[in-house]
């Protein structure tokens, strides 16, 4: 098993218990929990796609990206860094982009893998301070670390660096199950709250990154009206490096912050 899993674990053990609780699950509560992922898949008419939901992870991969970004609109151009980390039915993922005058911000998902897809533990998001959203199977519950109110627990629900390998294994395990048009709906939790996104398949677009060209799936989200966040992003992920993301683009606050990575080279981890 990779060392960071271990850093991982030995971290969590030390941290509060609702952390610690998340990732002390056994096997038997992991498998009582319902098999049947609420992720809604629309056709492009917009009808429901009744279908049992099949996942297949994408290889291990760690990934450099260009990044183009806005913060509080000021433009800047640096560097980030994404890992995937899936191994046997446990998995890391995390990302961190280097952003000029505050630093670093680095947010990571840990988790569990069932037939499914990613049912994650805890989400972490650190700038200049850490917050985090812990997936608490046993109490039904997701508790932020900034205050908010729990959220129920439902199973499927997704973080904000997870639900990007949720759609890649969704489309890496059945490509013919999604044409264009169809709209996938997942529930995402920030550090703060839980919001349905909405990713449209908008189709094959022919990228030219500098890793090079390549042939890549758009799907695209817009924020619901409801969410207070304001998140808009789009993934375009390669079907020739096993479905796995080679640009992603998020924009947030109304458009005074926003990050753009394009693929540069990818590696096994």
């Amino acid at each position: 098993m990779p060392s960071r899993f271990l850093l991982w674990s030995a971290a969590l053990r030390s941290a509060p218990s609702g952390l610690a609780l998340s990732l002390a699950l056994s096997a038997g509560a992991l498998h009582a929990q319902t098999t049947t992922a609420p992720i809604e898949v629309r056709n492009a008419q917009g009808k429901p796609v009744a279908s049992a939901l099949a996942w297949k992870a994408p290889a291990a991969a760690r990934m450099q990206f260009t990044v183009q970004g806005k913060f509080k609109n000021l433009p800047y151009q640096t560097k980030a860094q994404l890992d995937w980390l899936p191994q046997s039915q446990r998995y890391e993922a995390s990302q961190e982009v280097q952003i000029p005058v505050l630093g670093s911000r680095r947010q990571a998902s840990v988790g569990a893998i069932n037939a499914n897809g990613l049912r994650p533990e805890i989400f972490l998001d650190r700038s200049r301070k850490e917050n985090s959203a812990t997936f608490d199977a046993q109490a039904g519950q997701i508790r932020f670390s900034r205050g908010s109110e729990p959220a129920p627990l439902v199973p499927g629900t997704q973080d904000r660096m997870s639900v990007f390998f949720q759609l890649a294994g969704m489309l890496a395990a059945a490509p013919k199950a999604y044409p264009p048009g169809t709209r996938i709906t997942v529930q995402a939790a920030s550090t703060s709250r839980v919001a349905p996104w909405t990713f449209t398949v908008r189709g094959t677009e022919n990228l030219a990154l500098p890793a090079g060209r390549m042939a890549a799936i758009k799907l695209e989200h817009n924020s619901e009206s409801n969410d207070a966040e304001g998140v808009q992003s789009a993934l375009w992920i390669a079907p020739s490096l096993g479905y796995l993301p080679v640009r992603i683009r998020m924009v947030e606050d109304g458009g005074r912050d926003e990050l753009d990575l394009k693929l540069t080279s990818h590696t096994n981890p």
